[in-house]
Order: C-alpha cells, then structure tokens, then sequence
C-alpha cells in the first residue's frame, strides 16, 4: 500500500510536469512516462512494456539513448522533432536509474521544448543582422560620396550638385529609420493605455489627417483614398499614435497598389452587451498581397517578405512593427 502510494505520488509529480518525462529499463522497454511525454510523443499508457525503438521514430533521439547506455553517463543533447506537421527544437537529458546496489537498471529521459526560445534567437539575431545592414547602407553610400567630393568632384559643379543630392537623401533615410527604432521603443515603453493618454476625439478628423500625409505619395501614382466613417464617431484613443499607425498602413497600402486604383479606410464602432465598445480600423487596397508563409512574421523589424522588392520600394522596414505595439497600447 505505502508502495503503491509512493508510485502515485511520483506519478503525479511526474504529470504536473512541463517537461515530457519518460523512463525505459535495461532492455529498451517503456516502463513509465508522464502527460507531457503522451502529448509530445503520441503515446500513451498501453505502450508501456513495449520496446522505446518501436515507439520512437526519431533517430536523433534513439542515438541519445543508445549514447547513455554505452558511455553509462549522462547524455545531454538539442534534438529537433518533426511533429504535427511542425519542428520542435528539445533539449534532451538522458540519465541512468541506479537501484539500492547502485547498479544501474534503466533510464529516465527528460525533454524540455525549448522551440519558442531558439525561434527568439533567430528573431535576435535577423534583428541585429537586419539593423546593421539598414544603418550600414546609407553610411557607406555617404561616405563614399564624400571621399568623391573630397577627391575633386567638389570642383566640378554638376558632380558636386548630384552626389550631395544623393548623400542629403542618404541621410534623410538615416534619420528616418533611426526616428522609427527610437518611436517603437517609446511605443513599447507605454503598453498600458493609462500610460498613453487616451481622449475622447472625432476618428474622422484622425483619419483624414494620416490620409493627408500620405496623400502626395498617392497623387503621385494616382490613387484614390478613399475614407468611410461616421463624422460624429467620438472614440477615446491617442490620436497621435493611431494617426501614426494608419500612416504606415496607408502607405504601405499606397507602394504596393497598382497605379490608378484606390485604397479605403474604414472605421467602425460594434457594441457588445457588457463589454466595452470595440473600434475598428481597417485599410483595404488592391495590392500585390503578402504569402501565408510570411504572416507570422509580419510584424518583427526589418523583416522583408522580398528584400530586393521591398528596398526597391523604399521605406524602413519598420512600419508594421510600430503599427503592433500602438494596437496592443491600445488593447487591441
């Protein structure tokens, strides 16, 4: 009985468990695992007494084990699983049981899913990666052009009018990603919309403000905005700060249009029984859209779905990442 509850105790332990954990005896037979384990390896109590090389498919895995066994020490490893359509990255730990005669008689593997962390890694690193190219790029164009002056193009007029034009809209470029690094961080600063000062304005007025601004790019190939709301639609929100995201999205809207088409602004207020007024914002163009396989990552800095597409188009690569924290500022 005091055995029985013991094995429950462990048990239970084991089941409340992140970590997917799982013991196999001497001969490679399933002797125990817990609800993580099932989850994460699609098996469950009637495997157990079966042999782990039948249940296991992954061979990465099966070599950690067999490594354990043949060294008789702790084994640790990275493996990555393919499951549910998807790769999982699993820091694996495979140690030996020692009964009383600290002899060992099996071996209990412990799996921690550590795919959200090394998918952050790579976000990290795209991100520094990303940066440094977008800042390096108009200083080297800079540079270059001044070390021309330098070199004697200064005593040719036309020469020297053309390669300042290029090295004023270097910098303005410059300026405008470090402008749109240093807003997303006091945007991601004030999350808390008691933080960002929200009042009460016509939504309107907002968005025929951020249409303004955009509407000399628009002109240019000869599109329509076109904005459909309420004039007497009263919402409480930072107008500065949705008047900048509607800004990115408009003008993402209006560089990825075809010319002669039109770009609509809609903003709406739903009413739900007991829950606050939910405001909708929403920018519809007929542009050349973005693939399923980008949309995840829609809003990190400085990703491109198409980089020579994208630096061809201009812009900073930033402009979907400020318009995320303003929405979450906003509760949305």
């Amino acid at each position: 009985s005091t055995v029985l509850h013991q094995r429950n105790e462990l048990q239970t332990v084991q089941d409340s468990m992140l970590a997917a954990v799982l013991t196999v005896d001497s001969n490679d037979t399933l002797i125990s695992l817990n609800s993580s384990a099932s989850k994460l390896l699609h098996m469950s109590k009637v495997h157990l007494g079966k042999s782990i090389q039948e249940l296991i498919r992954n061979i990465d895995l099966l070599q950690l084990i067999e490594n354990a066994k043949r060294s008789g020490q702790a084994v640790e490893d990275e493996i990555e699983l393919e499951t549910g359509g998807k790769s999982l990255f699993l820091l694996a730990n495979c140690v030996h049981l020692y009964d009383e005669n600290k002899k060992s008689f099996g071996l209990l593997l412990v799996l921690h899913d550590v795919t959200r962390i090394r998918l952050l890694e790579k976000m990290r690193k795209d991100f520094v990666a990303n940066v440094s190219h977008e800042l390096k790029t108009p200083v080297t164009s800079i540079q270059r052009y001044v070390e021309t002056l330098l070199d004697g193009a200064l005593e040719n007029p036309d020469d020297a009018k053309l390669f300042l034009e290029i090295v004023a809209r270097q910098t303005s470029r410059l300026d405008a990603i470090i402008d749109d690094l240093l807003m997303l961080s006091r945007i991601e600063l004030k999350t808390d919309p008691e933080k960002i000062g929200l009042i009460s304005v016509k939504i309107n007025e907002v968005l025929e403000s951020a249409a303004l601004t955009c509407q000399p790019k628009a002109v240019g190939k000869k599109i329509n905005i076109k904005i459909n709301c309420d004039d007497k639609l009263y919402v409480k929100i930072n107008p500065n700060l949705i008047e900048q995201a509607v800004i990115n999205l408009v003008t993402n809207a209006v560089t990825y249009s075809p010319e002669q088409s039109s770009v609509r602004i809609t903003a709406t207020l739903s009413s739900k029984a007991d829950q606050k007024d939910n405001l909708t914002i929403s920018i519809e163009d007929h542009g050349i859209g973005i693939e399923n396989e980008h949309l995840e990552r829609l809003f990190e800095r400085f990703y491109r779905t198409d980089k020579a597409r994208r630096s061809a188009h201009g812009g900073t690569g930033l402009g979907l990442s400020i318009v995320k924290p303003i929405a979450v500022a906003h509760g949305g």
